[in-house]
């Protein structure tokens, strides 16, 4: 297992459309893109755990006015 100070690069090719939101969300927090990148997948892994470990996992976002919506297809 690799320590937590050795780095691992990896190649990631993306939809144009896809490289340029993300470039633009990064823009908008602040952050590099590396960064975003990173809690993204930290998100996907977490919802996918879960989706193995239950049968029927659903997600959703809620905003401010309690008006939700369901993510599908993660």
């Amino acid at each position: 297992m690799a320590s937590t100070t050795e780095k691992r690069c990896y190649e990631v090719r993306m939809h144009p459309k896809m490289d340029k939101d993300m470039g633009d969300l990064a823009e908008q927090l602040g952050q590099h893109r590396a960064e975003v990148f990173h809690r993204a997948m930290r998100l996907y892994i977490a919802v996918k755990k879960q989706q193995l470990a239950q049968e029927d996992l659903r997600v959703f976002l809620e905003d401010a006015q309690g008006s939700k919506t369901e993510i599908v297809g993660i």
